[in-house]
């Protein structure tokens, strides 16, 4: 190789190393991560109850009251009592009671729950949909 063809490499080597240094350094800098935060429960039931397009769906607030409310008188976890939540209403809408949302399932359970005892929920809303099958 001659010392004009060894120039050359070296010199386009040099001139791709340097675009590249440049390409690297000039691209602009990654935003942040977007932090991911949890819907709360009572909003969660809310956008269920869109999705299902059921009647009578009330504000975010009104959710997130009435599930705090049960949750306050409910020995379940929040996981678990919205779950409870979510089969009641399933098995409502199985025998044929479609006049309710989780909005009208939590208020109605909390509403036969003592203020100052917390108790299993799961035992009042099989007792619910008992009355409400039988009632139908």
């Amino acid at each position: 190789m001659s010392r004009r063809t060894a120039l050359g490499v070296v010199l386009i080597g040099a001139v791709v190393a340097a675009a590249t240094a440049i390409v690297v350094t000039t691209e602009p800098p990654r935003p942040a991560a977007i932090a991911i935060t949890s819907v709360p429960r009572g909003e969660w039931l809310r956008l269920q109850d869109l999705q299902s397009r059921l009647p009578g769906v009330g504000s975010a607030a009104d959710y997130d009251l009435a599930f705090g409310t049960l949750s306050d008188r409910c020995l379940e976890s929040e996981a678990n009592l919205s779950d409870e939540v979510q089969s009641v209403l399933g098995l409502l809408q199985q025998h044929g009671i479609d006049d309710e949302n989780r909005l009208t399932v939590m208020r109605h359970l909390a509403a036969v729950l003592p203020t100052t005892l917390k108790q299993t929920c799961a035992t009042v809303a099989n007792a619910y949909v008992t009355v409400r099958e039988e009632s139908a």
